[in-house]
């Protein structure tokens, strides 16, 4: 198959290289692409049989957008942290495209190609959303492109999806956060248990802020569940 990614940071990057052995990858990133073949404008990933879309967050959408009107039947799949956007552009997407929402549970604080790793993926799930956009066969593509990497495909809806992603990488990233503010004064003296827990703290702000403010509501409950364990074990302290 010849697949284009755009985006080729850690998680671009890494999808090309657990692809690369058995697929032709192309890339498109204006920051590099490392040694992945790169194309110079976006619209040189067409013609291919699917486009991962990579990019930061808030470009998910908009590159979506420039690739559907001449997809000519590829598979796009984007792998973003967040689906609800996904979702709501592909309700009015151009009939003839394919667009499924995808997102691997798998990532680290590093940034940028130098970071990815071909086996980043393996055996971690690998939520695929469906869109008003995803027939069987796209479905069927993707998960194929997942198992592909060594993933396992997860069917979920988007609220659902959202919904998790708040509570595994949301919650963790404010509780660390929070953490780390805490014990600022005292930090020089941590051990591993400290360090651990606020290790998500490093998180570059850009994508703390989308991970928490593109997710509020549901963080925002998460954070009320968390709240509620937390005075259950104060309780405990009496």
């Amino acid at each position: 198959m010849r697949i284009g990614i755009a985006g080729c940071g850690l998680i671009g990057g890494s999808l090309a290289l657990a692809l690369r052995d058995d697929h032709d990858i192309v890339a498109y990133d204006p920051a590099g692409t490392g040694d992945i073949r790169p194309v110079p404008r976006l619209d040189d990933l067409l013609p291919a049989d699917a486009v991962i879309v990579a990019t930061p967050l808030a470009q998910i959408v908009p590159t979506l957008a420039a690739l559907a009107a001449r997809s000519g039947g590829a598979l796009l799949l984007d792998v973003g942290s967040l689906k609800r956007d996904v979702v709501a552009f592909a309700r009015s997407a151009p009939a003839s495209c394919s667009i499924v929402g995808g997102h691997p549970m798998a990532g680290t604080t590093e940034r940028g190609y130098g970071a990815a790793r071909a086996d980043l993926f393996r055996g971690r799930p690998f939520f695929l959303v469906p869109t008003d956009r995803s027939d069987g066969s796209a479905m069927a593509a993707a998960g194929e492109l997942v198992r592909s990497i060594g993933a396992v495909p997860t069917v979920v809806s988007a609220v659902e999806h959202d919904r998790i992603v708040a509570i595994l990488s949301g919650l963790p990233l404010a509780v660390a956060l929070a953490l780390a503010r805490t014990g600022a004064d005292v930090s020089e003296f941590a051990g591993p248990g400290f360090r651990d827990a606020t290790r998500l703290a490093a998180t570059p702000p850009e994508l703390a802020s989308a991970l928490l403010k593109g997710n509020s509501a549901e963080v925002r409950a998460a954070l009320a569940r968390f709240r509620a364990a937390l005075d259950d074990i104060e309780k405990d302290l009496e």
